[in-house]
């Protein structure tokens, strides 16, 4: 079974870019080469949950949680494809923390199908750039994330809140008489 490994250094902490790949039914939202993808299955997401993903230029994949551990771990079963140069596959996912940011590596796993074994260099080198969007994408992403957090505690944090003032100054004791209420 050919594998490969890929690994990324992403500038955002383990439960942000767990947060990403934690939404398993939403693939589509960082992964350019799915077109769709919805889940497949009731609950929570955890060990067992399916999914559907759809792709261009080629068809759809079914795909199952084998390992969930929060922040640490999410390996996926592609048990079923269609239109694809691959039988099935496993995406293995780790994270570990990183000085301030995570480091994600994926190791891929997958087994061509008949047509594609008399072609497997190109293939090889099709899954390697096409899977590159699976720790690319999550990067972007939990970087994207990190930062929209941090702009938002910015603005709270120095954001001011004006009120009127309820409070009536004696004329004499007012800087800016227009601004004071007349005595009287």
């Amino acid at each position: 079974m050919p594998a490969f490994t890929i690994t990324r250094q992403i500038g955002a902490p383990v439960e942000t870019v767990w947060a990403v790949l934690d939404d398993f039914g939403d693939i589509q939202r960082w992964n350019p080469g799915v077109t769709s993808s919805s889940l497949t299955s009731a609950g929570p997401v955890s060990e067992g949950t399916t999914r559907h993903c759809d792709f261009s230029p080629f068809d759809a994949v079914n795909e199952r949680i084998e390992r969930h551990v929060p922040n640490e771990r999410l390996t996926v079963d592609i048990y079923e494809t269609f239109k694809l140069p691959i039988s099935g596959g496993v995406a293995d996912f780790n994270l570990a923390p990183n000085g301030d940011g995570t480091e994600l590596t994926l190791h891929y796993s997958y087994t061509l199908n008949r047509l594609s074994r008399s072609v497997k260099g190109t293939t090889d080198k099709q899954l390697r750039k096409g899977l590159d969007g699976l720790v690319e994408g999550p990067r972007q992403e939990s970087e994207r994330m990190t930062i929209h957090a941090y702009r938002r505690r910015c603005r709270q944090r120095f954001s001011i809140t004006l009120r009127p003032s309820t409070r009536t100054l004696p004329r004499s004791s007012c800087r800016t008489p227009a601004r004071c209420e007349r005595q009287g």
